[in-house]
């Protein structure tokens, strides 16, 4: 069997938030083969250079996955065997360490530990065999990153080429705000809004600032990975600096320096001084403006932009009541505000999106982890208030 990650095609699998699917298709495509939207994620075939692009440009991507192999098994002892014909020792080292991680859909092998116990033993015995090492296994810092994917009898094995998710662009602080939204999750409702770099852009319940911060760097055309100080692919052996700093090179002079008017808002002092030191980590000051303000008080005057919220979902119990007044205030800052303009709001609790009160034009399906959400959009206009 050839090895998969000096072929000359690479097939591939960018997962990816649940309803952002089409939209990470559409960002990898100048950069990729095949191109197919599943189920959380994109299936695509591409070289080295695909591959490293994928990496630094989805917005909207989690982890750029190489597949290694697909086998049927069906029981332990045929996985096991199957496994262990593998050609572990060419794909990894013997001082390689390596980690595991499983998504099981499978009544065939139904629990998913002991699973994934037998396909690490497997891949170890297949490398002690050859070279009488034993690579290690490392969960924290490892240098090959497997994924396993079973659907009943079929088992595909990849490797992750992005190591920590893409979502984690390198510019938060080590202090997170509670509800920070996965920054790939912002980015994908900032592309659905359909807003454009000319026009303003408010979040009126910024906490850390995860969408003006994403919001500034769509608009200024800066490739998402820009930031990162590592990836998995580049501790490979087969990694190709030349190809790498050339699409660096080609991202950086694809970057707007235009003005932008992005603006952000919040109540709380300790989230707006999170948001600055976000946005001072990537040199944006000069491109976003942050200030503490209640919500009541956001007036934005005849702009024509967009408007995008997060607001609490009410996770404990007792916090439903006190956070129906939210979603009253901001149906009526909206309505009374806001005329004129795209509002977006963001949540994961139907009760109370119901509290504010306006008509949506659409509502996008997706998911925040495992949260059920709706994306709902209120064109604002005069004398189009009532839901």
């Amino acid at each position: 069997m050839n090895n998969p990650l000096t072929a000359g095609e690479l097939e591939g699998y960018l997962t990816c938030p649940r309803g952002l699917e089409e939209l990470s298709a559409k960002q990898i495509s100048p950069y990729t083969q095949k191109v197919k939207p599943g189920r959380g994620g994109v299936h695509f075939g591409a070289d080295l250079a695909g591959l490293y692009a994928v990496n630094l440009h989805s917005r909207t991507g989690m982890y750029a996955l190489i597949k290694l192999c697909e086998i049927t098994a069906g029981n332990d002892k045929e996985l096991y065997q199957r496994i262990t014909d593998l050609p572990w020792y060419q794909w990894m080292a013997h001082d390689t360490p390596f980690s595991i991680r499983t998504r099981a859909n499978s009544r065939v092998f139904p629990n998913s530990n002991y699973f994934t116990l037998k396909i690490k033993d497997a891949i170890v015995d297949s490398i002690r065999r050859k070279t009488k090492r034993r690579p290690d296994v490392d969960r924290d810092n490892p240098l090959y990153s497997l994924v396993v994917f079973v659907d009943e009898k079929k088992v595909q094995i990849f490797l992750n080429s992005s190591g920590n998710p893409l979502s984690k662009r390198g510019y938060r602080s080590e202090k997170i705000h509670k509800a920070a939204l996965n920054e790939a999750l912002a980015a994908g409702i900032i592309l659905l809004s359909g807003w454009e770099r000319e026009q303003c852009f408010f979040d009126p319940m910024c906490g850390s600032g995860t969408f003006p911060i994403e919001a500034a760097l769509i608009g200024r055309n800066i490739p998402p990975g820009s930031y990162r100080k590592s990836f998995a692919f580049k501790k490979w052996k087969n990694f190709n600096p030349r190809i790498w700093n050339r699409l660096k090179e080609e991202g950086k002079a694809g970057i707007h320096n235009d003005r932008l008017q992005i603006f952000g808002f919040d109540w709380v002092g300790e989230n707006i001084r999170l948001a600055e030191t976000n946005l001072r980590n990537i040199l944006m000051k000069q491109w976003v403006k942050f200030k503490r303000q209640d919500l009541e008080a956001f007036n934005p005057g005849e702009s024509d932009g967009v408007v995008i919220m997060n607001p609490p979902y009410g996770a404990r119990i007792g916090e439903n009541e006190e956070l129906k007044l939210v979603y009253t205030s901001i149906g009526e800052v909206l309505k009374n505000n806001c005329i004129g303009m795209d509002a977006f709001i963001f949540t994961g609790n139907k009760e109370l999106s119901s509290y504010i009160g306006l008509k949506s034009k659409r509502r996008y399906v997706l998911k925040n982890g495992k949260i059920d959400c709706r994306l709902l959009h209120y064109p604002i206009r005069e004398g189009n208030y009532v839901e």
